[in-house]
């Protein structure tokens, strides 16, 4: 790694081409759809692994990435958990089971136009801009909500364009918040895995509605199951209030379509932060210099993860709390 360059990480484009490879190796897993365009007209592509000749309405699985402009980390471990569902299909039997009952869907780019921009600058973005769309908007505070009494948090979506948790004028404003939501109404998933950095710990909605207990269960793969597989770190499950993550991809899944998810913030920061080119570089505050690692921390572990989460909901979303956030687009 040096200063002037973001290496070890791919460009956008390269990470693409990453998946592209896998689909020419594995045709018969993998399949690439595109779901929507984002706001510059980059394709937001969606990978789906599953048994091959799989037919008929099976249950399905999501991950996904890189919704922030500056988190790369999260689409490195994407990656690598579709790599290692590609590679133990036929090989490892925990890997060979999922995929003959449930598809997986990969997003790994949600952002791409966030993406570019802060790879065009090579990392030096201000804090706002390395989270936002082409339009200024936080997509993670973009999803469609029903505020909640209780105590607001630091990170609570906000209407203030400019601040770096701006909600956008309209839930789903963003074409890349539009096309993941349509994405999940028409596939039902039955659990969501969202990477983002950094932290090292998962952050798990508050449950609401008369499926709670269900979705408790569901839910609580990530707290030890998850971390079992994790190889150096296991990450600190923390719940989240829902009067504080109004608008964030989690609890529109939960609440809106019945989608039990996750925000797994992988990684720490280092010792690479120490170097004075990096100190200051917002890049290097949520990626961390040695990727490989925390795929091998992560990537695994959601593999196993994904296995449980099919096992807990029988491959089937919970009854939503508040239906009503789905009905808010077409």
């Amino acid at each position: 790694m040096t200063h002037d360059t973001l290496a070890p990480y791919p460009s956008p484009e390269a990470a693409d081409a990453e998946i592209d490879a896998l689909i020419r190796h594995a045709p018969q897993l993998c399949r690439l759809e595109v779901i929507g365009t984002s706001t510059n007209g980059r394709p937001i592509r969606a990978l789906r692994i599953a048994a091959p000749n799989a037919g008929g309405r099976r249950p399905s699985l999501l991950v996904t990435a890189h919704i922030h402009a500056v988190e790369y980390i999260g689409s490195y471990v994407a990656r690598a958990v579709a790599r290692r569902l590609v590679a133990g299909f036929d090989s490892a039997a925990h890997v060979t089971a999922l995929l003959e009952r449930a598809d997986v869907w990969m997003v790994p780019l949600l952002n791409p136009d966030g993406a570019t921009r802060v790879w065009q600058s090579r990392g030096w973005t201000r804090l706002g801009s390395s989270r936002f769309t082409a339009n200024g908007v936080d997509p993670n505070r973009n999803f469609p909500f029903v505020a909640t009494d209780g105590r607001r948090g630091w990170n609570t979506g906000r209407d203030k364009p400019g601040s770096p948790y701006y909600r956008g004028p309209l839930p789903l404003s963003e074409p890349e918040c539009l096309a993941l939501a349509r994405l999940c109404r028409r596939q039902r998933f039955c659990a969501a895995v969202n990477f983002h950095s950094f932290g090292g710990v998962v952050f798990i909605p508050e449950v609401q509605g008369a499926d709670s207990a269900r979705a408790k269960s569901i839910l609580a793969a990530f707290e030890g199951p998850f971390q079992s597989h994790q190889t150096f770190l296991r990450y600190r499950p923390v719940h989240e209030r829902a009067a504080t993550i109004v608008g964030q991809l989690d609890s529109f899944l939960l609440y809106g379509l019945g989608i039990p998810s996750v925000t797994v913030e992988v990684s720490r920061p280092g010792r690479h932060l120490l170097l004075p080119w990096n100190t200051f570089k917002v890049f290097w505050w949520a990626n961390p210099s040695n990727p490989q690692r925390w795929a091998d921390n992560d990537a695994e572990a959601t593999v196993h993860v994904l296995g449980e989460l099919l096992e807990r909901s029988g491959g089937e979303p919970c009854q939503p709390a508040l239906p009503e956030l789905a009905d808010q687009f077409a």
